[in-house]
């Protein structure tokens, strides 16, 4: 997006300047089960170094650059797919094998 651009992301104003994974999810317009595996996948940074079961807390005005970056977007969107395939296909594949193992 271009600074000159009269369309700005205003949205991220009214959050604080930490921002918890559901303050993300409802800036980036996705469900909140989806911000673990863009961590995962190194698109979203928790601050400081965080334990595993801690509240990640996520900087603002990180998150506004990366919203205006399109890349970054296609980064994300085929991050959520990818791992929504694979899951699904797992569980297509555990289907499978229930039904096609013999009963007896």
């Amino acid at each position: 997006m271009n600074p000159d651009s009269p369309l700005k992301i205003e949205t991220l104003e009214k959050f604080r300047a930490f921002m918890t994974k559901e303050k993300v999810a409802e800036a980036l317009g996705i469900g909140t089960h989806n911000i673990p595996l863009l961590v995962r996948a190194g698109l979203l940074k928790p601050l400081g170094h965080p334990q595993r079961y801690c509240v990640k807390k996520f900087s603002r005005e990180t998150l506004a650059r990366n919203i205006a970056d399109e890349t970054w977007l296609d980064k994300v969107a085929a991050a959520i797919h990818r791992h929504w395939r694979i899951q699904n296909a797992r569980k297509r594949a555990r289907q499978a094998g229930q039904i096609a193992a013999p009963t007896e």
